[in-house]
């Protein structure tokens, strides 16, 4: 009977445990570690380095007595410090360690020796309030101490690996209560333990030097005694307030870090030093396009005539000047002249859809426009009688009688007649360096695009700086393959014409097409070449096929990547052809003038090493890694990436709400050379954190928003227009990357009724078209019963299902004829699918603008015929394009019968990246 009992008290007293442990550590676990230097190996990896630190005599006496005068043990003071520090490095206010087990507890033993301890680090809470928490949670995971964590481990659904441990990654222990011995099978990445001799309190950290830099473990020693004698002094103090840095480390990050005062001639104007370097240089190739070029002398005599129109037109200091048209020397044109009349441009993809266009148009107030005469057919349907835009100017060529805007009489139309025998003499500028350039619009949370504003100084600023990062010169020749929507495209239209060089623009098929990027690199002598990653990869693959002697790019002397993050393998493949071809990491946000850091490498990297850095603050730029509270975190911190100086832009277009959140007044003291009324603050939204060298590490976004090929992508923009479709009730879209490097957006779809499901799908791929850029579209579209939730209320990402592609096939109909043969293998090979059915949507497939490009390209040479870009964004089928190319190849015929009777031309728009 007595046996019975000790089993029955036994069984309850496990089953509380079980109930204890779950309680804790199921849903969302934090992780609770340093941020690894090295990527994690795959096998067993052995703690094999030691850091020693020792606290003062002063403070360890003071930790001491303090635990002597109070019910808190050395060792929970200890651990609920470290905690604070820990929070600090996860960014997470959950934090999770190990602790050893207590071997005194009256009847019980363990058959655990270490055991999980998990604690909330609250901001608003003091230190002692914090410390009364932490000994509870200690106290109650020692009065749970035995249950069988294999068991819990299979409970929870923990994955459980050979190459760390599978609950937590750091223990702390103090040996003069704990063994460390107990420790050795145990494997986790850092293990801090601390002891008492003779009074002081030392420190000792063991960690794995395949994770970790000795540098980024000496920082623990380094902050966390501030963080002791900041208690110590007030025990009271709330853990927020609590300061991790002292004099000399704020000096460091604040001064030593950002040390790059230069001066610029930001008070003048982009319009201005172009005129400089046109009296110096009046015969040069300025700019180039196709088998177009122009002279600076050129290029500023038909600026000047534009801009005279443009001031005729009534533009005057201040007005936005909207541009819509594919990217030419014109556009180049465009953007000069619109400065000379004092203006700021606003470039419009021409490739957008009406909804998008229209809003730009709308928002942005925009008087008078640059377009071209293929434009203009489409523009009535963008414009109404309660449109502000008054002016259109044709630039490309003499309006055809055709053009009848009958229903428009008060809209004034020119086109190059209007201002081509206007002098060609520079006018009296009107604007100043302060005053507005451009305005890009970007991705908007709230549905909408919003535009960022950007100052003459501080696009200005960004170039000279490149200028001396890069120690560019008269001989600099930069590729203008930028979509004009995107803040690159200004540096690369601009940069080389304030210092002598050339600009080489290229349309999207020949920055797409590796073969033809790699030709353009040759043959137009590119010094730098500007790319995001996924066109890099591709150079980068097309390179390597080459025979060894055809690869030389004699001329090519920086690789500057930007946009995304890049591999580590990448950068490390291109110096295997390309040893003496520097690479600048850049970065940097369109609301701050384009790049704010730059990080060069010049030999490869560590091949574990995990990411590529994004580098120093660039000249007049001060950078800053803050928390919530907008306070400087230590170096090796994550937090959020701000900068002040005289790049950051003037905020978002009639949106004084976003503006105030995220330009902000800067509360540190700056030498820089800041506008007046203007030091400020911008709060990039992205995570990143110094590393010891004084370069930052970018970690992605904190926010909703995301990078695909170089597009900035609000996902909220995305659900408030789905939401706009009745049977939505809830949606969430996300990016996957199921292979490496190969983002793709995924939408996930809860509707209120089953019924409502019979082609929701197309139904909702239709109005994204409608109002979204392609780029902005997602691959798949999943439909829910609920979306999954985590314990604190957030979505549990993790717990969404991935899209089964496979349900795309269920209606395959095979190619009928060759020519569809033809097509749907080409489809195939670049989109690395085993068959594609003659109705499959290209873009439902998976494919966007960058693989669309080479499919039509490859349709071109298969064929030999003239075929638009744009011909696979209206015909998306294999089908529908080999009606579309049977069509051309009928014109083909009848134009070898009778070349005089029809006339074909190409229509290679632009389309987004």
């Amino acid at each position: 009977m007595q046996n019975n009992m000790n089993k029955k008290t036994y069984s309850i007293d496990s089953l509380s445990q079980k109930i204890y442990w779950i309680d804790q550590l199921s849903g969302e676990r934090p992780e609770t570690n340093l941020i690894l230097d090295y990527m994690r190996p795959s096998g067993l990896i052995p703690r094999n380095k030691l850091f020693s630190f020792e606290l003062s005599d002063n403070l360890s006496q003071a930790i001491i007595k303090l635990a002597q005068d109070s019910y808190f043990s050395t060792y929970w003071i200890l651990l609920s410090a470290l905690n604070v520090l820990l929070q600090k490095y996860t960014r997470n206010d959950n934090i999770i360690i190990g602790i050893p087990v207590a071997e005194n507890i009256e009847n019980h033993h363990s058959q655990n020796s270490i055991i999980p301890l998990v604690t909330k680090v609250t901001s608003k809470l003091t230190f002692k309030d914090f410390l009364v928490q932490v000994k509870e949670a200690i106290i109650a995971a020692y009065n749970n101490q035995n249950f069988d964590f294999n068991e819990l481990t299979h409970l929870l659904d923990i994955p459980t690996s050979n190459n760390r441990c599978s609950m937590f990654d750091i223990v702390v222990l103090l040996d003069n209560i704990h063994h460390k011995n107990s420790l050795k099978e145990l494997n986790n990445d850092l293990t801090v333990s601390f002891s008492i001799k003779n009074k002081v309190i030392l420190g000792t950290i063991d960690y794995k030097n395949n994770l970790f830099k000795r540098e980024s473990i000496e920082l623990v020693g380094k902050y966390y005694p501030n963080i002791l004698e900041s208690i110590i002094k007030n025990i009271e103090i709330q853990i927020s307030q609590i300061p991790t840095l002292k004099d000399t480390d704020e000096h460091q990050l604040l001064t030593l870090f950002n040390q790059n005062l230069q001066k610029y001639p930001i008070k003048q104007t982009i319009n201005q030093l172009f005129e400089k370097q046109v009296h110096q240089t009046p015969s040069k190739i300025a700019a180039t396009d196709k088998s177009n070029q122009l002279t600076y002398q050129e290029l500023n005599d038909q600026a000047n005539q534009l801009a005279k129109l443009l001031r005729q037109l009534g533009i005057c200091k201040g007005d936005f000047v909207g541009i819509l048209k594919d990217r030419d020397l014109n556009f180049l044109i465009a953007i000069l002249a619109i400065y000379k009349a004092g203006g700021a441009y606003v470039p419009i993809d021409s490739t957008y859809p009406s909804h998008r266009i229209k809003y730009m148009l709308s928002n942005s107030e925009v008087k008078l426009l640059l377009t071209d005469s293929a434009v203009l057919d489409v523009l009535v349907d963008y414009i109404d009688q309660r449109s502000q835009l008054k002016s259109i100017v044709c630039l490309d060529k003499a309006l055809p009688e055709s053009i009848q805007l009958i229903n428009l009489p008060e809209l004034t139309i020119c086109d190059r007649l209007y201002f081509t025998n206007l002098s060609t003499d520079n006018l009296k500028p009107v604007n100043e360096g302060g005053d507005i350039a451009y305005m890009i619009y970007t991705s908007g949370s709230t549905g909408l695009p919003k535009g960022t504003i950007v100052r003459h100084d501080g696009a200005i600023n960004h170039i000279y700086a490149q200028f001396d990062a890069l120690k560019l010169n008269e001989e600099f020749c930069f590729l203008q393959s930028a979509p004009s929507s995107t803040d690159i495209s200004v540096w690369q239209f601009l940069a080389p014409l304030l210092i002598g060089g050339k600009t080489v623009i290229v349309d999207l098929e020949t920055v797409a097409i590796a073969e033809k990027l790699f030709k353009s690199l040759k043959s137009e002598k590119i010094s730098v070449v500007e790319l995001v990653p996924t066109l890099f990869k591709g150079l980068l693959e097309y390179a390597f096929q080459l025979p060894i002697h055809e690869r030389a790019l004699p001329n090519l002397k920086w690789m500057m990547l930007s946009g995304e993050s890049i591999p580590v393998e990448w950068i490390n493949r291109w110096f295997e052809i390309y040893p003496h071809i520097q690479i600048a990491n850049a970065y940097g946000p369109s609301e701050t003038a384009d790049d704010i850091t730059q990080f060069i490498v010049d030999r490869p990297l560590p091949k574990n090493q995990r990411t590529v850095p994004i580098g120093k603050p660039l000249a007049n730029l001060n950078l800053y890694i803050l928390d919530r509270e907008m306070q400087l975190l230590p170096i090796g911190a994550p937090g959020e990436i701000c900068v002040s100086g005289i790049g950051v832009g003037n905020g978002y277009w009639k949106n004084e709400e976003k503006t105030r959140s995220s330009f902000v007044p800067n509360p540190f003291t700056s030498q820089l050379l800041i506008p007046q009324n203007h030091d400020v603050i911008y709060k990039t939204g992205d995570l990143g954190r110094w590393l010891t060298d004084g370069n930052i590490e970018f970690l992605g976004r904190i926010d909703h928003q995301v990078k695909i090929r170089g597009f900035r992508i609000e996902l909220g923009e995305i659900e408030a227009a789905l939401r706009q479709h009745p049977a939505v009730q809830e949606t969430i879209v996300v990016v996957r990357e199921d292979n490496p490097n190969d983002k793709y957006l995924v939408a996930y779809l809860v509707t209120g009724n089953s019924h409502q499901t019979e082609g929701l799908i197309e139904q909702l791929r239709s109005l994204l078209k409608e109002k979204l850029p392609q780029y902005m579209i997602p691959s798949d579209f999943v439909l829910l019963e609920k979306i999954p939730l985590a314990p604190s209320g957030k979505v549990d990402q993790k717990a969404l299902p991935a899209p089964d592609r496979s349900e795309r096939q269920l209606e395959f109909v095979a190619p009928r004829n060759p020519t569809e043969e033809i097509v749907a293998d080409i489809w195939c090979q670049i989109l690395k699918r085993e068959k594609i059915g003659i109705y499959d949507d290209f873009f439902d497939l998976g494919g966007h603008s960058l693989l669309a490009t080479q499919v039509v390209s490859r349709l071109r040479e298969a064929f030999k015929i003239e075929l638009p870009l744009r011909s696979l964004f209206e015909m998306l089928t294999v089908a529908g394009i080999v009606e579309y190319i049977e069509q051309i190849k009928t014109v083909q015929q009848l134009q070898s019968i009778s070349p005089s009777s029809i006339e074909l031309t190409a229509d290679r728009e632009e389309i987004e990246l």
